[in-house]
């Protein structure tokens, strides 16, 4: 090599370091005019065009520079690199493996390794790549971040939060490893230290809108909707277009019962591509638009995921949630408890399963279906049920080949207006003389009617006559407090049917 390129490549080589790109290109240029092949100026000079996202430059000279010397683990590695940001998964996969033949104990290969495979969802093996990566560079944050995030993808949170504590004791003002500590401790719900990890995200990365959306998720979580309001008119001024900013700017200032400023995030959050259905749904719980006549199957399904792990500590503990031990007495009044038995019982809407210990006391079999694939998760814990099924009720009732004597809907037809699709589906799966007992909230007004709850409440005289038109027998109508709804009690009529 020539002094005149071992000058010019240590000149670039500062610049680069200084990530003054510009003077680092025009130096590589200017070596690459003294020799074409010149393989350190072909293959940095495609890094260069790599950090700027000019990914097909960045092939061109990587290419170059394979012809000139293709036994350079760092080349393989910077190769793959740009064929994963293109999407291109398994021919990075292959360039990561050839750059660790080559060089067995590159720590940045195998972390970028680990990333790739975790993009494949092959997780052990990420995870394995990690570790490897962690053991030859112990000084090394971005593998431990990777790991975790990693760990995240598998639900292995409480793990993840190490990863990302050791992240950050090897570097302080690491915004991205303490956003994802955050995600971590919000996902376990333990809300101080993910508000306190986003803090430290924002103040560390005060652009990164990610952080400030999640920290005012977790502030509606707690019930802090002023100041979830703050952080999200920062994700607004960030990202004026984004329909989850609204979104959830529409539910807290629901929750504040700042209703019209409610509508108007809706319908802005609409207007930015927003989920059409959902968003009308809110909107009509706010009287705006035409009120549908059930709730959007993937909002009962999103609600109900997302409130899996807390939902009965947070029913139980905080709502005075009655409506099980009602609806058992409810069945208990029917006959001495002795002879209160059934062939098979089927618990629509199960969700963790509160009612399973009861059915299971007076039922042979018990069935359960719900949305909600995480409370079913819940629910199968329990071990009470004989089988259970991620299925809309009503579809499962019309597709079941099984029958039931008894069928039990605790605070599920909340999300339903019009029940004659429901109880038309429950007729037909019931034995003669079935038993159908379900909750309702109380409509003092009109026969069913969408709250600004985003729930659904019914009438008496709407449930008498609609029994009867579809061939039930009334056997118990009562109201009594169910639940509460922000300190007030909400009224819940407990109805027991009989299929005559």
């Amino acid at each position: 090599m020539s002094d005149t390129i071992q000058t010019l490549l240590q000149q670039a080589l500062a610049h680069h370091q200084q990530a003054r790109l510009q003077q680092a290109e025009e130096t590589y240029a200017r070596v690459l005019q003294i020799d074409p092949r010149q393989f350190d100026a072909l293959h940095l000079i495609g890094v260069i065009a790599k950090q700027r996202g000019d990914l097909e430059s960045a092939l061109n000279f990587f290419g170059k520079a394979m012809q000139v010397d293709p036994l350079q683990a760092k080349l393989h590695c910077n190769l793959g690199a740009t064929l994963q940001e293109k999407g291109e998964t398994l021919l990075a996969l292959a360039c990561y493996e050839d750059a660790l033949r080559l060089q067995p104990d590159y720590a940045m290969a195998w972390n970028n390794l680990g990333n790739t495979l975790r993009s494949l969802q092959r997780y052990q093996e990420a995870l394995n790549s990690f570790e490897k990566a962690m053991r030859l560079q112990t000084n090394y944050p971005e593998a431990y971040v990777n790991r975790g995030i990693c760990l995240q993808e598998v639900g292995e949170h409480a793990q993840a939060i190490l990863d990302f504590e050791d992240a950050i004791r090897l570097r302080p003002n690491y915004g991205q490893a303490w956003f994802a500590l955050g995600f971590s401790h919000q996902q376990l719900q333990h809300y101080e230290p993910a508000l306190a990890s986003y803090h430290n995200a924002v103040s560390i990365m005060p652009g990164h809108s990610p952080a400030y959306y999640n920290r005012a998720i977790v502030l509606i979580k707690i019930e802090s909707y002023a100041e979830a309001l703050d952080d999200l008119q920062q994700v607004i001024e960030i990202q004026p277009k984004s329909p989850s900013a609204y979104l959830q700017q529409g539910h807290a200032l629901r929750h504040l019962q700042r209703f019209s400023e409610a509508v108007q995030a809706y319908q802005i959050a609409l207007e930015q591509g927003g989920d059409a259905q959902q968003l009308h749904y809110y909107l009509a719980s706010l009287g705006v638009g035409v009120t549908p006549s059930i709730a959007p199957a993937a909002y009962v399904a999103d609600l109900f995921d997302q409130y899996a792990e807390r939902f009965d500590q947070h029913l139980q503990q905080q709502l005075d949630y009655q409506v099980p031990q009602l609806l058992h007495q409810a069945l208990q009044n029917l006959v001495p408890q002795a002879e209160l038995r059934f062939d098979r019982a089927l618990d629509l809407g199960c969700g963790t399963g509160l009612c399973a210990a009861f059915l299971k006391a007076m039922s042979a079999a018990v069935d359960g279906v719900d949305l909600s694939a995480k409370m079913l998760e819940k629910a199968r814990q329990r071990g009470l049920y004989d089988s259970l099924h991620s299925q809309e009720i009503v579809e499962f009732l019309t597709q079941s080949v099984s029958s039931y004597d008894l069928m039990i809907a605790a605070d599920v037809l909340v999300y339903f207006g019009d029940l004659r699709a429901l109880f038309e589906a429950v007729h037909t799966k019931l034995d003669a003389a079935g038993i159908f007992a379900f909750s309702v909230e109380a409509s003092q007004e009109v026969e069913w009617q969408l709250q600004r709850s985003q729930r659904y409440a019914h009438s008496e005289n709407y449930l008498r006559s609609l029994a009867k038109q579809v061939g039930f027998e009334l056997l118990t109508l009562d109201a009594h407090h169910g639940r509460s709804e922000q300190e007030q009690s909400v009224s819940s009529l407990i109805v027991v049917l009989r299929k005559t």
